[in-house]
């Protein structure tokens, strides 16, 4: 066997090796690229279904937010009708208990001077 040959049969293996490891490296990606296409698909589906999820409580959340608007509306309402009637009050009441203490101290001023003799006239 002479170097030529010794040459050629290295070269040959060399080559071989070289194509197993380009045939590995291959059949490598191949197995990740299908990895990642199942890997796609399902975040897909996640994806979609959790979608469906949030457009849902978003759903929920802008019905409960238009309830609190109704609520708000309502309390508002009641507390401008609280405030009349709190006004009214102050003005139907207010007058009658203010003259009812002055009688009634005016009252017992008198019936202590009565009592006492005391002819002053009060200031």
């Amino acid at each position: 066997m002479g170097i030529e040959q010794w040459l050629a049969a290295t070269g040959v293996v060399l080559l071989a090796v070289l194509l197993g490891g380009l045939l590995f490296a291959l059949l490598s990606v191949v197995a990740t690229v299908r990895q990642l296409r199942s890997t796609v698909e399902r975040l897909q589906e996640e994806t979609l279904t959790i979608t469906a999820a949030m457009q849902a409580a978003l759903r929920d959340a802008e019905n409960e937010v238009d309830r609190v608007d109704a609520l708000l509306t309502a309390a508002e309402g009641v507390g401008g009708r609280i405030d009349g009637a709190s006004r009214l009050v102050t003005r139907t009441v207010t007058n009658p208990v203010v003259k009812v203490l002055a009688i009634g101290t005016g009252t017992k001023q008198a019936v202590r001077r009565m009592r006492t003799g005391d002819r002053r006239v009060a200031r």
